[in-house]
């Protein structure tokens, strides 16, 4: 008998609330009105054209992370360089991610929206590396061979708190040299101290990078509440890993989206998924590290059982983060390309050692849910249920009577409707979820 069939036999039976309340949860959103005029403005105001004499190649480096018009901002940049007399092309710049082949890896820009024909430009692609220099004291560095052959690199990149650690440079342009530019071999290199490395190195490896390489610069993204482009900004390879990028790190702080209780028993993740976030689900919003040796007091929620119900189609089987929840389906076990979930665990170290493995396994998302009412230690009428698309998207809820109170306290929330939980007859949610589509 295999596994599957096996927990087919699993059933914890609870009673489930016959209705959820639709919650709208309402932030400050600034909302960049032309992102194209905004990227060619960022090339112009942060000084990277200057910087790029006409008739130069220039490498333009996109990632693997979910930013929001990457497609349009990547076209933009494209035709603004080529109106200068610039040549640019396009690389990967996402560690290892994409199976950590060249292939894979222009799979996944094109996933994201990001080809040749979208942008207007070729795009190149391999995972060989050169050695650009070595941290004191710590790892060697690396630019991978196709940024490298240009005569200048941009990155697109955007900036906001990272799900590993908490440091004045987070996720920006300093972390997507080296990583990013870095390769596998870069990500392996870095990965491998933890988020200790992460905070005493990305500083001085920028200043490693502008010395030593083709990098002239960033176009910086920060992003609100709803996953919108809130700033444009360029940066040049100065002010990568310095002030300009810890400041706008800040801002994008102040922006980011969160969950509106303290304190939630059962939160309820429709899907998990890479371009979603490099944990699969944002560590800041869901409260959760699960870093051996490092602190769980990582944000200001506490949950008591997650239950993660599918993968998104983007992630092609990357479960990494699947650790980060407490129970899962039979229909997300079935979906995981181990392959690529464990080259991503090895290559990101410490990091991925709990968030790699897999949550205890329910037959359907009804089993699932109801094996969560028994583990989550508080009864019935008081336990509080939060369902959300996802750590991406978490400006609309949905939430059980236990909250309503709460709710309506909260300035930022809003009851909108009152929607049934429903299954079908193999017990998948059909609901809220189809109300969402």
């Amino acid at each position: 008998m295999d596994l599957f069939a096996q927990i087919q036999q699993l059933d914890f039976p609870a009673v489930l609330p016959p209705t959820l309340l639709e919650v709208e949860q309402h932030f400050d959103a600034p909302r960049v009105a032309d992102v194209v005029a905004a990227t060619r403005a960022a090339l112009e105001e942060g000084g990277l054209l200057e910087r790029m004499p006409a008739g130069a190649t220039v490498a333009v480096g996109v990632g693997s992370r979910g930013v929001a018009n990457v497609a349009t901002i990547a076209r933009a940049a494209v035709q603004r360089l080529q109106e200068a007399g610039l040549h640019p092309f396009i690389v990967p710049a996402m560690g290892s991610h994409g199976g950590a082949t060249a292939e894979g890896q222009i799979d996944v820009l094109a996933q994201l929206g990001v080809t040749e024909a979208s942008a207007g430009a070729p795009v190149r692609a391999t995972m060989a590396v050169r050695e650009i220099g070595r941290l004191p004291e710590g790892p060697p560095l690396y630019q991978g061979l196709d940024s490298a052959a240009a005569d200048h690199t941009i990155l697109i990149s955007r900036i906001k708190p990272h799900t590993d650690f908490r440091s004045h440079i987070e996720s920006g342009p300093a972390k997507m040299a080296l990583i990013g530019l870095g390769k596998q071999r870069g990500a392996i290199a870095v990965h491998a101290g933890g988020g200790a490395a992460f905070q005493r190195y990305l500083a001085p490896a920028a200043r490693i990078y502008e010395a030593s390489t083709n990098l002239a610069g960033a176009i910086c993204v920060v992003e609100n509440a709803y996953d919108e482009t809130a700033l444009v900004v360029g940066l040049p390879a100065a002010a990568i890993g310095a002030e300009p990028e810890e400041k706008l790190l800040k801002q994008a702080v102040a922006l980011m989206a969160s969950l509106p209780f303290p304190a939630i028993d059962v939160l309820v993740v429709r899907q998990l998924g890479k371009n979603i976030s490099g944990t699969g689900m944002d560590t800041n919003i869901i409260g959760r590290l699960l870093i051996p040796r490092q602190p769980e007091n990582f944000g200001n929620i506490d949950v008591a059982v997650i239950v993660l119900l599918d993968l998104t189609v983007a992630t092609h089987g990357n479960a990494t983060g699947m650790g980060l929840a407490n129970i899962t389906t039979a229909r997300l076990a079935r979906k995981i390309d181990w392959l690529s979930t464990y080259t991503n665990g090895v290559t990101s170290g410490i990091f991925s050692m709990y968030r790699g493995s897999m949550p205890m396994v329910l037959a359907d998302d009804r089993r699932a849910l109801q094996a969560a009412t028994h583990c989550c230690a508080v009864p019935g009428d008081a336990m509080r249920m939060v369902f959300i698309e996802d750590t991406l998207h978490v400006g609309r809820l949905w939430v059980n009577s236990a909250l309503r109170a709460a709710v309506e306290a909260h300035p930022r929330l809003q009851i909108v409707g009152e929607t049934p939980l429903r299954f079908d007859d193999a017990g998948a949610l059909v609901s809220p979820w189809s109300m969402a589509e």
